[in-house]
């Protein structure tokens, strides 16, 4: 009886040639409903529907409730290679004095790293509706990220050789320049 009712409460998706999605209410005992009664949804309905259900779920997730309601797939693949201890999370401090967490593969390189973080800034800066370019060419040009006063210069070395590991906290460090290559310039 139980295997009744639950297999008569379930929907089925289905998609038609127009790409419209529809959700078809299966008869119910339980319920007055026509016979092929279905309500269709639109996408934009049906994104709405699950970015609602998404809102009250996270926050209730032990593991899950410090993702946005707008997660995308690589954020929670991330987060449960966190949990596993394949990933780490590296704390990289702004000049505002606050933080972006970025979830890194724990083998991941310093140029993995300056890719994860341009990543995470983007989907930060898209989340709050802002439309600003950034440089990423000027910011590694004229800044140095560093550990523990120690500049990560090499892009292909591990984060792990600079003893970068979880929870571990980056800054970024104006790069100088030097006076007597710019000496040597004017020469020239």
């Amino acid at each position: 009886m139980n295997e009744e009712v639950a297999k008569s409460s379930e929907g089925s998706m289905e998609c038609d040639e127009g790409g419209e999605s529809s959700l078809k209410a299966e008869e119910n005992p339980t319920k007055d409903v026509d016979e092929g009664a279905s309500a269709v949804l639109s996408h934009a309905e049906l994104k709405a529907f699950f970015q609602g259900a998404l809102e009250r779920l996270l926050p209730a997730d032990p593991v899950l409730n410090d993702l946005h309601p707008q997660v995308t797939l690589e954020e929670v693949q991330a987060l449960i290679d966190l949990e596993h201890g394949q990933a780490m999370k590296v704390y990289i401090k702004k000049a505002d004095g606050g933080y972006w967490n970025v979830v890194v593969p724990r083998e991941a390189t310093v140029h993995e790293l300056k890719v994860a973080l341009k990543h995470h800034v983007a989907l930060w800066l898209n989340r709050k509706g802002l439309k600003k370019k950034i440089s990423w060419r000027y910011i590694w040009k004229t800044n140095w990220l560093c550990f523990d006063k120690e500049k990560l210069i090499n892009d292909n070395c591990k984060l792990l050789e600079y003893g970068i590991r979880n929870k571990s906290t980056l800054t970024f460090l104006k790069k100088r320049r030097d006076k007597q290559r710019v000496n040597k310039r004017s020469d020239v």
